[in-house]
């Protein structure tokens, strides 16, 4: 058979930085059962609305295997893949996040003919010769690793992604992840074949620089983080190396002179809120006080904290949101800071809190994030009891200025006018005067550039 896996894409500030590693994995399962497979990641390579429905045409696949995340089932592209296919007979495979929250909706859906609930890693045989409709795949004993050969555009990577582990042994209370990849930690083999991979990618993906990590929980298991980060250190260094998720209770010092050593420059933590009524009911098993002392160590190795705060989780309000900025802004530079808004996923205790609090109503899905800083400020998913979409998005802002965030410079004009709409100037004044603008439009904007992130003719203004 001739197989298509696709991925629709949103448009976001990640879009164009790492290709589906779940797609990549799903592609290595397929070719192993003897079939012909290819990618067409349209979050990784953005296409316009037309491209895919062309895709399919041409390529005239047996199957075509959708991975969807939410705000990508909303989408009216999807919507007429989905509709073109089904009207052509080609059977359509649903899976991801948004079928993990909403496959009892999705199943009266007559144009999906699987509706694939968890990790497939090595199971495609198993769901192609499974007659039932919904299949329920709990999480994956395998762990295979991806295969990008079969990725449109693939000569376009500029960043290669690697699990070094699966899965988070915690259940914070408003977390997608472990939901759709549960709560039980699984470490990949160290072995020839992982380190294959790696020598692997300078060759096949000449344009590749860096290689990132996105485990859900890096830090779970420091013997095993540990001993790939000195694999890589001794064998790998022509390549940067970024770290995503990171607990703050899990990092010690030798940990952060590995990662300084790999050339790891920032690291992300999960603080989600610095209001201590909302952190309580985050659920996350930490502290205020335990966080702030990985931040103190983090910048004491010379890597930059990357705080990663959200805006409207169970218990937030424009109050909350105050003491939340008062808590980051009491850390001391440098540092940067990202304030997102919550997005309630189906099947987290947050969601339930919300439903059950009138807020929304079962089976809300949330809206699109564009999150692309030239998008900035961008309203809440939804309207809570005593904080708006609106006080969000002015929440959201003024989080972004009194962290000095130099990233607010690619949508100027509107961040300046909103200021000048909601007596905010003296914030924006002491932002324009104080934020490192000049050094992030010359350091890291020629990099989002080569990404796609960023409109070349805007920044290529903004650097002359």
């Amino acid at each position: 058979m001739k197989i298509m896996l696709w991925k629709p894409g949103v448009p976001d500030g990640s879009t164009g930085e790492l290709p589906h590693i779940g797609l990549g994995i799903l592609a290595n399962d397929i070719r192993n059962c003897g079939h012909d497979v290819f990618i067409a990641d349209h979050h990784f390579f953005p296409v316009e609305e037309h491209v895919p429905v062309e895709i399919i045409e041409r390529e005239k696949p047996d199957i075509l295997c959708i991975s969807i995340a939410s705000p990508e089932w909303k989408l009216q592209k999807t919507q007429k893949m989905v509709d073109f296919a089904y009207q052509n007979g080609i059977p359509v495979w649903v899976g991801g996040p948004h079928v993990y929250s909403y496959w009892d909706i999705l199943q009266n859906d007559p144009r999906l003919s699987k509706i694939v609930v968890g990790e497939s890693d090595g199971r495609f045989q198993a769901i192609w010769e499974n007659k039932e409709r919904v299949i329920f795949l709990g999480r994956a004993d395998n762990f295979l690793l991806p295969d990008f050969s079969c990725l449109m555009n693939s000569d376009k990577m500029v960043t290669y992604p690697v699990f070094t582990s699966r899965g988070c042994s915690h259940n914070c209370a408003f977390c997608a992840g472990t939901k759709t990849h549960g709560n039980r930690w699984r470490p990949a083999s160290l072995d020839k074949e992982f380190w294959n991979m790696l020598d692997n990618v300078k060759t096949a993906y000449p344009f590749v620089k860096n290689i990132s990590v996105i485990d859900d929980e890096f830090t779970s298991n420091l013997r095993h983080s540990k001993t790939f980060l000195k694999r890589f250190i001794d064998n790998y260094k022509y390549f940067n190396l970024s770290v995503f998720n990171v607990r703050a209770d899990q990092i010690d010092d030798e940990l952060l002179v590995l990662l300084k050593m790999a050339g790891v420059e920032n690291l992300s933590i999960g603080i989600e809120s610095g209001d201590p009524e909302v952190f309580r009911m985050v659920r996350k098993g930490e502290t205020h006080e335990t966080i702030r002392r990985a931040i103190e160590k983090i910048q004491h190795a010379g890597i930059i904290p990357r705080l990663n705060m959200v805006i409207g989780l169970p218990g937030d309000s424009p109050q909350a949101h105050k003491r939340s900025m008062d808590w980051v802004t009491s850390i001391p530079m440098p540092r940067i800071t990202q304030w997102l808004h919550y997005a309630p996923y189906r099947g987290t205790w947050a969601y339930n809190y919300f439903v059950e609090h009138g807020d929304i109503e079962d089976g809300f899905i949330p809206g699109l994030q564009h999150g692309g800083y030239d998008q900035l400020p961008e309203k809440g998913t939804f309207d809570a009891k005593g904080f708006s979409m609106e006080a969000k998005m002015l929440a959201q802002l003024e989080g972004y200025l009194r962290c000095y965030s130099p990233i607010l410079i690619l949508n100027h004009e509107t961040i300046k006018g909103i200021c000048q709409q909601n007596m905010m100037m003296d914030l924006y004044d002491d932002w324009y005067k104080n934020a490192p603008i000049q050094d992030y439009v010359s350091r890291f904007l020629p990099g989002k550039m080569a990404k796609g992130q960023v409109s070349s003719v805007f920044a290529a203004n903004l650097i002359q």
